[in-house]
């Protein structure tokens, strides 16, 4: 179960989850639900940093963009080492990058409070990622699409993917932001709908003193064409 949540005006909040069916195992490799086919490779990082930092990248071994053209998802997962109260309003949001160098890859993480509404020191997490190769990829099961934009009278602009009007009928289930330029980024959160998939950027009220107002200015462009969204769905 993953659940995220941003909430404008912070609130807490209470809910009553009934579980029919819970598995609980070992076996990292996933194959007990797949087809022996299919292989699914998880790979740890653990962040527990000498000189903390609200914005932190981290190397990857695989090539993404020969992923990407061989139809193999990717996503990213940031579970935390401790949930308690210093760490209850923070979420950890991430997107997948290509360093332009050596045609090396990184994916870049960084913490948001959403009760004081700015960026924060990272806790101390594992960032899992998780590549799926050898699955039967379908317009239904598959796909990675560049995002288009609208723009609103004295607004930023709102990148986004309109689940209604692409030509695959994929009702994804797990949702990858990738990035084939290594620019600086403002940090990206995806917004996810039944029938829509935003990008959002969030306000920080640090007054421009954190590394990220500092560093970090870039918001994509509808000029640009180095943003995807991979979309995965499966059954």
């Amino acid at each position: 179960i993953i659940i995220h949540g941003i909430q404008k005006n912070f609130q807490k909040h209470k809910y009553n989850l009934r579980i029919k069916i819970i598995v609980i195992g070992y076996d990292t490799d996933f194959n007990f639900i797949l087809p022996d086919t299919i292989g699914v490779e998880l790979v740890k990082n653990v962040y527990n940093p000498q000189n903390p930092c609200e914005f932190h990248t981290i190397p990857l071994q695989q090539e993404l963009h020969s992923m990407l053209a061989s139809c193999i998802p990717f996503f990213g997962i940031p579970i935390f080492s401790n949930l308690d109260s210093s760490n209850n309003s923070i979420i950890i949001g991430h997107k997948f990058h290509n360093t332009q160098s050596d045609n090396k890859y990184n994916v870049d993480v960084y913490s948001y409070c959403v009760k004081k509404k700015c960026y924060e020191i990272l806790p101390q997490f594992t960032f899992c990622t998780l590549y799926i190769s050898n699955y039967p990829t379908s317009s239904s099961s598959y796909a990675s699409l560049p995002f288009k934009f609208k723009f609103k009278l004295l607004k930023r602009n709102s990148p986004f993917i309109d689940l209604n009007t692409i030509s695959c009928s994929i009702n994804p289930k797990c949702v990858s932001l990738y990035l084939s330029k290594n620019n600086n980024y403002k940090p990206m959160f995806l917004n996810q709908k039944i029938n829509q998939i935003k990008i959002k950027y969030l306000d920080c009220n640090c007054k421009n003193t954190c590394f990220v107002c500092k560093n970090k200015t870039l918001e994509i462009s509808k000029n640009e064409s180095n943003v995807e969204c991979v979309l995965f769905n499966y059954s």
